[in-house]
């Protein structure tokens, strides 16, 4: 009787093996059963990544605002606008301390106005170029108290933010070129005459 036996890969012992084809070893029976049962596991652990992956994309597929990034842009939006509410809330009692000075300056010239006005009828010693005068200064002081020259705002181009960008890394597969011109060639060496190309 031919011997038809060989060393099996697993067992090591000299029985009748039958070859795998993926891995290109010989397995006895027992083995090449314990072998398909191990590479089903896989296939099955493959196929589990597979499902799991695929219920991934299609929650993202139903809710694309759950992406990772979609999150970074949510947080530089709350951070940017609390900076600008810092920004605005400095502004502000910047703002009301200017405009409190400034009051207190036009009440301290409105009260010597006043004083210069009572002065006048109680002496009853006045003419037109004191009247022009107090006219003026009534003018000036309003002017001073409806147009603070003390601040202004001035919009700044530079920003008080972090900007973003978005910076794509790969393009859609699905685009397609488009032609916006024509292709040039040219020869009879180089130059700028009409037959050459420089």
């Amino acid at each position: 009787m031919a011997n038809d036996k060989t060393l099996c890969f697993i067992c090591n012992k000299e029985k009748i093996t039958y070859p795998c084809k993926g891995c290109s070893k010989e397995f006895c029976l027992v083995d090449l059963t314990e072998h398909r049962h191990i590479l089903t596991n896989e296939l099955h652990h493959i196929t589990n990544e597979y499902n799991e992956f695929k219920q991934t994309i299609n929650e993202q597929k139903q809710n694309p605002h759950n992406h990772s990034l979609i999150n970074e842009i949510d947080q530089w939006e709350i951070e940017s606008i609390e900076k600008i509410q810092q920004k605005a809330q400095e502004y502000r009692e910047i703002v009301t301390k200017s405009s409190q000075t400034c009051i207190n300056d036009v009440d301290m010239k409105f009260k010597d106005l006043n004083e210069q006005i009572q002065q006048m009828q109680i002496e009853n010693e006045f003419n037109e170029t004191s009247l022009t005068y107090l006219r003026n200064q009534l003018i000036e002081i309003k002017e001073q108290l409806n147009n603070p020259s003390v601040i202004s705002i001035k919009k700044d181009s530079q920003s008080i933010i972090n900007e973003v960008s978005i910076i794509s890394s790969k393009k859609s597969k699905f685009n397609k070129w488009k032609q916006n011109g024509i292709t040039v060639a040219g020869e009879n060496e180089n130059g700028e005459g009409l037959n050459q190309l420089n």
